[in-house]
């Protein structure tokens, strides 16, 4: 559990039941773990002394630009137990997607590491067994056992280059991950990817739309909210379109103007709700049946995924280990038929 959603949570409910402040930061700091009290103890001591609770987040890096600016908010208009709401709602609501995701994300993970320790302990251990009795007994194979044993003596060359291979792809990511260009070029080739590509558009829409709906009903300009959310959306495809569309807002074009040049991202139908939204001054709750919508959407089609996924990595596991030791066996059978 993200400790920044349990901070905000009691925080709001302390200070709404009619406590005062340094009452309610008392009583968090009390049942705090051993690991927060230090952060929450220095972010009391600096609010006592005089400073703003955004500011005394700005120490940490757990606390990000969006928490400062909401609390921020908050402090500024009188209304911070609906700020700290906010970022309860925030937080709860992105561990459910990310809960979501991984449940998703497991079975495949999982199945797909046993399919590839199995492949490789039998073409490391097994099959090697397998070609040493062959040796002994002479005689030509199968063409199928050939490519199997084949296989067997090549796979310590393919692991290591594999090994080496992911050992570069981690180094680069490492040096340049944060380059617009590396974004660019890794987002570009995640975003061609059949099936996955459409439900990261489902997932960065439902974001978008919820986190703009909390930030839009608590009462924060438009384009300050896209300035949050540039903040929030790291996915390159998708910030770098906040970033054009908090541009197009400051020469006077609206929020759906923007948005409809990257129709492509969020989808048409957003489109049309964001300008039914504008029209009727009726934005918020059109992000909120966009966020709701799209979330559904993008479930169901989780569980699908995973009701076809499962049992064709099952599939697929049973078909080589079978061809594997069908190949290993087949001279024994010839053997067998010729006595």
């Amino acid at each position: 559990m993200d400790f920044k959603r349990t901070f905000f949570s009691q925080l709001q409910t302390l200070i709404r039941s009619g406590l005062s402040f340094s009452r309610a930061f008392e009583l968090i700091i009390e049942g705090a773990k051993t690991k927060e009290n230090a952060l929450y103890v220095r972010i009391f001591d600096e609010v006592v002394s005089g400073k703003e609770l955004w500011r005394s987040l700005e120490a940490d890096k757990a606390f990000t630009e969006l928490d400062r600016s909401v609390v921020r908010i908050g402090e500024e208009t009188g209304r911070l137990v609906d700020a700290l709401e906010f970022l309860t709602d925030y937080y709860q609501k992105r561990e459910e997607q990310k809960r979501m995701v991984t449940s998703a994300l497991s079975y495949p993970i999982i199945t797909l590491s046993i399919a590839v320790i199995v492949l490789v302990f039998m073409l490391l251990v097994v099959v090697p067994m397998f070609e040493q009795v062959y040796a002994r007994m002479g005689g030509e194979l199968p063409a199928i056992t050939r490519k199997i044993i084949g296989m067997s003596e090549s796979a310590p060359a393919v692991l290591g280059i594999m090994v080496l291979l992911g050992l570069s792809m981690y180094g680069v990511r490492h040096m340049f991950g944060s380059s617009d260009k590396y974004q660019s070029i890794t987002s570009g080739i995640v975003m061609r990817l059949p099936l996955v590509s459409g439900l990261i558009r489902k997932y960065q829409v439902s974001r978008f739309s919820r986190i703009m709906h909390l930030l839009v009903s608590s009462d924060v300009p438009i384009l300050q909210a896209l300035y949050l959310m540039r903040g929030i959306i790291t996915f390159y495809p998708y910030r770098q379109s906040i970033e054009e569309v908090c541009r197009m807002i400051e020469k006077g074009h609206t929020l759906t103007d923007g948005m409809s040049r990257y129709e492509n991202l969020y989808g048409k139908r957003f489109l049309v709700l964001l300008k039914v939204g504008e029209e009727t001054n009726s934005i918020e709750q059109m992000l909120l049946t966009q966020a709701n919508d799209t979330n559904a959407e993008l479930e169901h089609e989780i569980k699908q995924l995973n009701n076809i996924v499962e049992p064709f990595l099952i599939l697929c596991i049973g078909i080589i280990v079978a061809f594997v030791l069908i190949a290993m066996y087949m001279p024994m059978f010839k053997l067998g038929m010729t006595i």
